[in-house]
């Protein structure tokens, strides 16, 4: 029967026989499983080469060199490997390999002894299982195969978590449990909208953990999506401080960088360092550190107070105006302090050292960076404040100079190396100075706190997508999230560091040092010698009896000679004036004008005090002076002849007299230069409305009564 070409073309082909032999099904055997049968063809090649080279007659001392070489490759190999390393079991097992392969090219690989025949195959099947064992036991290995299976298990796994077309692009296991980043465009859903609590349950659920142990979060890169599990307990332990310990499994140099991250502790789930950043190349930081008290917050400064009290281009300056018992501890290793709630003043003091400082280091022309990077003689001068609302949230005058100039180191010391750190139980902007302040926030540290809102205080619209630090760390103290405003953070857990006597340990033999000679002698002629020394001070505070801006010689003690520098500092003349008085003389003319115009003042106190002021003449007196332009002395006479029938002379002198009394009462003011000068009762200052304080208030309110984000 005779088929067309249309109907031929219409019979389906038959698989051709099958041709491959028993080498072709031995490869195939080998593909299937390559990384657990992959050593076989080589231990046979191997013996193969041996045999081969022996009937050759090769000499067998080729062999120790190439063995020699390679038992140094697959040491120096695993020392570089990450996690947890064997060097020797690699080494003995390659000098074991290259021993009987020399061995077998000499004797060959059947050899024997006569009560011993066949001793060398013996040997070699004892080198091959050696080596088999090392090579199923190298780290990279383990790794390879345990990705194998997570790809394997990963399709049944996807269905059960609820990510059905997902896949797994990278899986490793964790000192805890393990971790893996999926692709989410299969799902036909965003990543960001899958990572929240609904997935931390479902797989808490599927693996039986409480749900803070599952920890899902979007990629960097779009439609990525990473989950942690963790099986074991991360915060069962707590971690001791690397220098207290004797075996750290993290080394801190004994003298720190402040340029580098400060290590405060360490993730648990990978090991990896827990650190925050005071300095990089973009300039000086602004942290915050919120937690609940108990939570960990001192505990944290601590660790930060150590690593900057170790770095030689560090010069902190400490403020707590609380009970302040662990900086009463650092203060000696410590730039400045001000410690206490009677240390308020020297708190502002500080505060405008740091200005100051920021106003030097901004004036110099002679830098080739707009960004001050720290050395060892020009420091980052880190401002840490403890218990951020006894400082920054009262309302008296002495608060709110205290806000301005904190809020002038929070705005202008970034590109001076001048660094601040905030500490306290709440981010809202009344605890942090004011709104200003906490827009300028570079980095967030949040302990445990009663709600996710309050994580919003501190971090902002991105608080809302962190992970929630009022369950996450399940109760314990000390577990921290480490966030910056580009979006990434960290979780760990901060070192123990919290008795006093392990600080004091810590602080031995340890000294800030001082700033460079020309900042401390710009701070000194700004500030006054006598302040700055009471300043750097570690002793009770105690403001010095001249607290000008400048340092100014002492006057003479003797009268006659006796130069006030300033109206403020005339001490030593007001003396000699009330000296003059004192002996009724009209005039000395020993005397300079400025303490003339003393010797007068006081006459005019003098008389001031033994005038009687009647009260409706005070009446009289200050109704026209709270009059909008105020009032004259020729006014004010013509008054006391009109309404009291005084005589002009009279009421010319009693004018001035009356005047006089009010005026050293501090209940009228004279205003204005020359004829245009005139007399204005002293209305007291009302307190300034700042507006955006209210607005910032009304953002915290409205964020403390908004529902959680998992509602």
């Amino acid at each position: 029967m005779t088929l067309s070409p249309e109907s031929e073309q219409d019979i389906p082909e038959l698989p051709a026989p099958s041709r491959r032999g028993l080498l072709g099904r031995a490869v195939g055997w080998v593909q299937r499983d390559h990384l657990r049968r992959g050593p076989i063809p080589v231990i046979a090649g191997a013996v193969t080469l041996a045999e081969a080279a022996h009937l050759a007659a090769v000499p067998a001392w080729f062999g120790l060199p190439v063995t020699v070489v390679g038992v140094i490759g697959m040491y120096a190999r695993e020392m570089n490997l990450p996690g947890q390393r064997t060097p020797v079991r690699s080494a003995v097992a390659t000098l074991a390999a290259g021993s009987w392969v020399s061995a077998a090219t000499a004797w060959g690989v059947t050899a024997g002894t006569e009560s011993v025949p066949g001793l060398m195959a013996m040997l070699g099947l004892a080198t091959a299982g050696l080596a088999y064992w090392a090579y199923r036991k190298d780290p990279a290995i383990v790794q390879a195969l345990a990705w194998q299976q997570a790809r394997t298990d990963w399709h049944m796994r996807a269905a059960r978590y609820g990510l059905t077309g997902s896949h797994l692009l990278d899986w490793r296991e964790t000192r805890l449990g393990e971790q893996f980043e999926l692709d989410t465009v299969g799902t036909g859903r965003r990543a960001s909208t899958l990572a929240g609590p609904d997935l931390d349950e479902r797989i808490a659920e599927q693996e039986g953990l409480p749900t803070s142990r599952v920890k899902t979060r979007p990629g960097v890169i779009a439609g990525r999506l990473t989950v942690s599990i963790r099986y074991k307990d991360p915060w069962a332990e707590d971690l001791p401080h690397p220098l207290l310990d004797p075996t750290p499994e993290i080394i801190l140099p004994d003298v720190a960088d402040a340029r580098e991250p400060i290590i405060i502790g360490m993730d648990p789930e990978t090991g990896r360092p827990l650190a925050l950043v005071l300095w990089d190349e973009d300039g000086a930081k602004r942290v915050v550190i919120v937690a609940l008290p108990g939570a960990g917050k001192s505990v944290t400064l601590n660790n930060i107070y150590e690593r900057l009290t170790a770095a030689d281009n560090a010069w902190p300056i400490g403020i707590n105006v609380s009970k302040a018992k662990e900086l009463r501890r650092w203060r000696r290793s410590l730039g400045a302090s001000a410690c206490g709630p009677g240390e308020r003043v020297k708190a502002l003091h500080l505060l405008e050292l740091a200005g100051h400082l920021i106003d030097y280091r901004g004036s110099l022309d002679d830098a080739d960076e707009a960004t001050v990077e720290p050395t060892a003689e020009t420091k980052l001068v880190p401002v840490v404040v403890d218990e951020m609302d006894e400082l920054l949230a009262h309302t008296d005058g002495l608060g709110m100079a205290t806000r301005k100039a904190w809020s002038y180191v929070m705005s202008k010391g970034r590109s001076e190396a001048v660094a601040a750190v905030l500490v306290g139980t709440r981010g809202t902007a009344t605890y942090m100075g004011g709104g200003n302040s906490r827009t300028m926030v570079d980095q967030v540290v949040l302990g445990k706190v009663n709600r996710k809102s309050e994580m919003q205080h501190a971090a902002g619209e991105f608080g809302v997508t962190l992970p929630n630090m009022a369950q996450y760390g399940e109760g314990k103290a000390g577990v921290l999230l480490v966030a910056d405003i580009g979006g990434q953070y960290a979780t760990g857990r901060g070192w123990r560091l919290d008795k006093l006597t392990d600080i004091d340990k810590l602080t031995t033999r340890r000294s800030a040092g001082e700033l460079a000679p020309a900042e401390m002698a710009y701070l000194r002629e700004q500030m006054g010698a006598d302040l700055v020394a009471a300043l750097l001070s570690n002793e009770p505070w105690a403001p010095p009896a001249k607290t000008g801006r400048r340092s100014t010689p002492q006057p003479s003690t003797a009268p006659e000679t006796a130069m006030p520098t300033s109206d403020n500092r005339g001490a030593a003349a007001r003396a000699n004036a009330v000296a003059v008085l004192t002996e009724q003389r009209l005039l000395d003319v020993t005397l300079t004008p400025g303490q003339r115009r003393l010797v007068a003042i006081e006459r005019r106190k003098q008389a001031a005090a033994q005038t009687d002021l009647d009260p409706r003449i005070r009446s009289m007196i200050l109704a026209m002076a709270s009059a909008p332009e105020g009032t004259s002395t020729r006014r004010i006479e013509e008054a006391l002849e009109k309404e009291l029938g005084q005589e002009r002379g009279l009421s010319r002198n009693g004018a001035w007299r009356y005047l006089d009394v009010l005026r050293f009462e501090g209940a009228v003011e004279l205003r204005g230069k020359g004829r245009s000068q005139s007399w204005h009762a002293v209305t007291p200052d009302l307190p300034e409305i700042d507006v955006d304080a209210l607005i910032d208030e009304a953002e915290d309110d409205a964020i403390d009564n908004a529902h959680d984000y998992e509602e």
